[in-house]
């Protein structure tokens, strides 16, 4: 039985490995890191662990074992500004090598388009894929729709994945945008306060 719990740092490893194992073949991903580039996904993801996902994180767990995780955080703090991402990652991403500007300019894109209104911004949320399709998403998205409902704000996310916009439509998002980013379809969805 899989329970979503709140994140925890004691869980950072196993976290790391679920969530390299959920993006690994997302079509960012792969065009920011390179195919198959686990290692530059799981060293992605320690570093926003450490220093970029600030605000409420949840994963789901089978047995002990984390099988999925979700993050949101309410602006402006939800991403860095644009200006700033060069110098975060000269300073935290070096060890991605000619990955590096293509990070930059996918997350300063993303920056460029956060919106102005009060929102909280969804994103990582990801599930290994022995367990996509049974659930678990949906589980993760529970709390992150009852902190919308609740404080009666705006959610936002990007995708990068077109079988994810009607999986977030479920939950009352819309798109509001699509266009390439460092080359890759993605969608802007937006779902309006309740």
């Amino acid at each position: 039985m899989v329970a979503v719990e709140p994140y925890s740092p004691k869980r950072l490893d196993a976290t790391l490995e679920a969530l390299a194992a959920a993006f690994v073949t997302n079509p960012l991903h792969l065009a920011a890191f390179g195919p198959e580039r686990l290692d530059r996904t799981r060293f992605f993801f320690r570093v926003g662990l450490r220093h970029m996902f600030t605000g409420s994180a949840f994963v789901a767990v089978d047995g002990g074992e984390v099988v999925g995780y979700m993050h949101f955080n309410t602006a402006p703090q939800c991403l860095p500004p644009p200006e700033a991402l060069p110098a975060f990652a000269a300073a935290e991403l070096r060890p991605l090598e000619d990955a590096v500007p293509r990070v930059i300019e996918w997350f300063a894109r993303w920056a460029r388009l956060d919106p102005e209104e009060p929102h909280a911004h969804l994103g990582p949320i990801g599930v290994v894929p022995g367990y996509q399709r049974q659930g678990v998403g949906r589980a993760l998205m529970k709390p992150y729709v009852e902190h919308l409902d609740g404080e009666k704000i705006e959610g936002y996310l990007e995708t990068d994945r077109a079988g994810n916009v009607d999986f977030y439509k479920k939950f009352g998002f819309s798109v509001v945008r699509d266009e390439n980013v460092i080359g890759v379809p993605t969608w802007y969805m937006r779902r309006p306060p309740r």
